[in-house]
């Protein structure tokens, strides 16, 4: 896990990537918290599933979730939140377009995810409190829902195993006719690379556009 204490903000943010295996029960879960009523247990589980859940396979590199995340960041700061929470913000700063819908079928966790990255952004601590809860505590209440193992986050883009949707990608930002990976062979480096750059770019534009 990679933690990354952002000051102006007064946030931290808290990425883990992770191989899962209990995408289908996890995903329930998330629905079942969702419906529960106001009161302690509800309020307890939806606590418990408190992350934006990422499916890593539509993820080029850790820049363009950490683009993702600032621009929720700074709409949570400018009071332009589009959707109901920061972590669901996040999901829909990675969509290109402006449905809501379509961020969490793009971009959330379904019963087929494999790899998941999973989002916690929480209040600025003191330096000690930081070092205690990135050492330990974010990671403990992810490990508490997940069933599989952690990854490097260098990982992201260059998953194994189908890991990394490159033809997904290009089709959601809408980057099949582009000049400028259209004749690139998918998985080359080469046009890992470009796209890349051409995703996070479209991230970090949302906000302007």
């Amino acid at each position: 896990m990679e933690s990354y204490p952002l000051p102006h903000a007064g946030q931290t943010v808290h990425i883990a990537v992770w191989s899962v295996r209990n995408a289908a029960q996890l995903r329930h879960r998330l629905v079942a918290a969702s419906q529960l009523p106001a009161d302690e247990e509800g309020e307890r589980e939806r606590a418990a599933v408190d992350f934006a859940f990422v499916d890593a396979k539509m993820l080029t590199s850790r820049l363009h979730l950490l683009t993702a995340v600032q621009q929720a960041v700074l709409a949570r700061a400018d009071g332009a939140l589009k959707t109901k929470t920061l972590h669901s913000e996040v999901l829909w700063m990675l969509e290109p377009g402006n449905n809501i819908s379509d961020s969490l079928k793009h971009f959330g966790l379904s019963p087929s995810t494999s790899h998941l990255a999973l989002v916690h952004i929480a209040p600025l601590l003191s330096e000690e409190d930081e070092a205690r809860q990135a050492n330990g505590e974010v990671l403990r209440r992810m490990e508490a829902i997940v069933e599989g193992e952690l990854r490097s986050l260098d990982e992201l883009g260059r998953l194994p195993d189908g890991g990394t949707d490159e033809k997904a990608l290009r089709k959601v930002y809408k980057l099949t006719q582009d000049l400028a990976v259209r004749n690139l062979k998918p998985g080359s480096q080469e046009a890992s690379q470009v796209l890349d750059r051409l995703v996070t770019s479209t991230v970090a534009l949302k906000v302007a556009m």
